[in-house]
């Protein structure tokens, strides 16, 4: 395998890993159905359940 090879596989595997790990700052999981819902949504787009504020 040559080095531009091994690189790009290792950039992409970075990539996947980033975008697994970064939707929970974006998005507030629903408690009753699980639905990711947008950081300012109120209610969840599903089900419409209050989704809970944060105290942080």
């Amino acid at each position: 395998m040559s080095a531009g090879a091994y690189v790009a596989i290792m950039l992409a595997v970075i990539a996947v890993c980033t975008l697994v790990s970064v939707p929970p700052l974006f998005f507030r999981k629903c408690l009753r159905c699980g639905t990711r819902n947008f950081i300012e949504a109120r209610n969840c787009r599903s089900c419409e359940t209050p989704l809970p504020h944060d105290t942080a």
